[in-house]
């Protein structure tokens, strides 16, 4: 799919990127001639990344746990040594989470934002503080429409990814005035591994009721999102969430015909 020819070049960190949506964004990102830095804490899902896409000259692979700001630092300014820049990051890295919340351990809470929500901002703030010297940048956060609405057993996951939106409208208010465009992508259920192994036939059935595609997204059209939000043609972009949800945000009743 030929998208936008201005990513050629660019210098994409895409954390999360071994695996579902971040792999997704990876491969669409290369087939459109960016240099794409492939961030994860998961080794075997690295490894197995290295073997499918290593021989692409534009890939980079490097271990990286978005919990811990001193890796995020050096790893980022590794990048921009080696690249010369960063011009987009995207910022996939996230844990599920599926417990109501009366029986949600302390533990289980605070490793579900430490992740999905203090983790993103580590390599949001992180990647920032470069495009301010840059003057340029992109920054595009995968949240969830678990952010948006309230759905049943997602108490920690939700109150994470509600974190995540109001961390990009605070960012793209912000970094606006440095050339930085911050953005989100809240999809419902995407057809992942994750996915398939989480959601029972049950669990898929009632998404399907609720959804009008009666679909659950692919993963590509995941990563097609970022494309754009990463474009020239995004370019007066900024503070928004683009639902990718099937029409899920604006259902109210669904009456049986």
């Amino acid at each position: 799919m030929a998208f936008n020819s201005a990513m050629h070049g660019k210098v994409v960190i895409i954390t999360g990127g071994a695996s579902g949506i971040g792999l997704s964004c990876a491969t669409a990102f290369l087939s459109e001639g960016a240099k794409v830095v492939v961030c994860d804490i998961n080794q075997s899902s690295l490894k197995k990344i290295s073997k499918d896409l290593g021989s692409n000259p534009n890939i980079v692979i490097k271990k990286l746990d978005v919990r811990n700001i001193t890796s995020v630092t050096k790893t980022f300014q590794q990048v921009v040594k080696d690249e010369g820049s960063l011009d987009v990051l995207i910022a996939s890295a996230a844990i599920p989470m599926t417990k109501p919340i009366l029986d949600i351990k302390p533990e289980e809470w605070l490793g579900t934002l430490d992740t999905n929500l203090t983790g993103l901002f580590y390599c949001s703030q992180t990647a920032a503080k470069i495009m301010v010297e840059q003057g340029k940048g992109r920054i595009i956060h995968m949240s969830s429409v678990n952010g948006l609405r309230a759905i049943t057993g997602r108490g920690a996951y939700s109150v994470a990814k509600g974190g995540v939106e109001m961390l990009t409208k605070i960012m793209a208010v912000e970094l606006g005035k440095y050339g930085i465009n911050v953005n989100a992508i809240a999809p419902t259920p995407v057809e992942t591994p994750m996915i398939k192994k989480m959601h029972t036939e049950k669990t898929k059935k009632q998404w399907h009721r609720a959804l009008p595609i009666k679909r659950y997204a692919s993963p590509e059209e995941v990563a097609y999102a970022a494309l754009y939000l990463a474009s020239s043609s995004a370019g007066y972009i900024n503070g928004h969430t683009l639902a990718l949800d099937g029409g899920f945000l604006s259902t109210g009743l669904l009456m049986d015909n």
